[in-house]
C-alpha cells in the first residue's frame, strides 16, 4: 500500500500535465486567457467558466462526459483538455464534446445565426495522429472544391502534439509553452506564471492534504480489491477450469482447461472487485473523474455505475 512519504514525493512530482493540477492552474483566469490566446492566436473576451470536472449530457439517457476546462466569452464556447493517454477514440470524442457543448449552451428559441463559435482544444503529450506535426487544426471543408472552401460553421478542433521537437517554425511563446510541457523548462512569462501557480498549489497544506487523503483511500481500496479479487478469481478459475477440462478430455483437457479457466477467473474476479471499489468511491462522494483515475475503469462504466 502507498505510504505517506511516497504520496508526498508523488505530490511534489506532479506537473502541468496532471489532470488535477491542470484544472486548478487553468482556473486562474489570467493564465487561462494567456494559454487559450496563445493557442488560438487571437484575443478572447471576458472569461466565464461554465464548469470544471463536472458532468454534462444532452438528456438523461445519453452518454455523460467530464470536461477539464470549460468556458466561454462573448463569441465562443471553448473546451480545453489535457490528454496524456493515446486513444484512437480521440477524434470522435472531440466530436461528441462539441455536440454536447452546442446543445447545453443553446436556449430554446435561439436563432442558428446566433450560435457561438465552438472550439475544442486537446493539449496532447503525444502525437495524436502520428504525422509529426506539432499542431493539427481541423475545420469542415468541401472535398469537391479545387480551392479551399470552408463551411464556416464556427466549429474548430485543435490538437497540440507537445511531444514533437519540430517546433522551430512556431511562435517563440508557443515554443516556450511546448518546452515547458515537455521538460518543465521555464523561459517565458506564461510558463513562469504556470510554474509559480503550481508551486503555490503544492505549498497549500489544504490542497496537499486533500490530494493525499484521496490517494490513500484509493490505494487502500485498490489493495483490498487486489487481495479479494485474486482469491475470488482463483476459486472461479478452478471452477471454470474443471468445467472446461471435462469438456476437453479428463487428461489433457483438465490441465489446459484449468490454466485457461484460472486466467479467465482471475481477470473476471479482479474486474468485479474493481467495479465494487468504484461504487464505494462514488458513494463516498468522489467525482467520476477521480474514480476513473483511481480504478482505471473507463469513464463510461463509472458514469453508468453512478446512474
Amino acid at each position: 500500500m502507498m505510504q505517506t512519504q511516497q504520496l508526498l514525493e508523488k505530490w511534489e512530482q506532479l506537473t502541468f500535465a496532471n489532470d488535477f493540477i491542470f484544472s486548478q492552474v487553468m482556473h486562474d483566469k489570467n493564465i487561462c486567457r494567456q494559454v487559450v490566446e496563445l493557442i488560438l492566436g487571437v484575443k478572447i473576451g471576458k472569461i466565464q467558466y461554465l464548469s470544471a470536472q463536472d458532468e454534462h449530457r444532452i438528456d438523461p439517457d445519453s452518454m455523460r462526459i467530464i470536461m477539464d476546462v470549460y468556458l466561454r466569452d462573448e463569441q465562443r464556447i471553448i473546451n480545453v483538455e489535457m490528454q496524456t493517454s493515446h486513444k484512437k477514440e480521440l477524434p470522435k470524442r472531440s466530436r461528441y464534446y462539441q455536440s454536447v457543448a452546442d446543445i447545453s449552451n443553446t436556449p430554446s428559441g435561439t436563432k442558428y445565426r446566433d450560435l457561438p463559435d465552438n472550439i475544442t482544444i486537446f493539449i496532447c503529450t503525444f502525437d495524436p495522429f502520428d504525422k509529426g506535426y506539432p499542431r493539427y487544426t481541423f475545420e469542415y471543408t468541401c472535398l469537391e472544391s479545387q480551392h479551399l472552401l470552408r463551411l464556416n460553421d464556427g466549429s474548430l478542433r485543435i490538437f497540440l502534439n507537445t511531444k514533437t521537437t519540430s517546433i522551430s517554425h512556431l511562435d517563440e511563446k508557443l515554443q516556450a509553452f511546448y518546452h515547458y510541457i515537455q521538460n518543465g523548462v521555464v523561459n517565458s512569462d506564461l510558463t513562469k506564471a504556470i510554474s509559480h501557480k503550481i508551486h503555490s498549489l503544492k505549498a497549500d497544506s489544504i490542497m496537499r492534504r486533500t490530494y493525499m487523503t484521496l490517494a490513500l483511500k484509493m490505494a487502500d481500496l485498490q489493495y483490498d480489491a487486489y487481495e479479494e479479487g485474486w482469491e475470488k478469481g482463483h476459486k472461479d478459475g478452478m471452477a471454470i477450469g474443471l468445467s472446461q477440462g471435462l469438456e476437453q478430455g479428463l487428461e489433457q483437457g483438465l490441465e489446459q482447461g484449468l490454466e485457461q479457466g484460472l486466467e479467465q477467473g482471475l481477470e473476471q474476479g479482479a474486474y468485479n472487485k474493481t467495479v465494487e471499489v468504484a461504487q464505494k468511491l462514488l458513494s463516498m462522494g468522489f467525482s467520476p473523474s477521480q474514480v476513473v483515475e483511481g480504478t482505471g475503469l473507463p469513464l463510461e462504466k463509472v458514469l453508468q455505475l453512478r446512474n
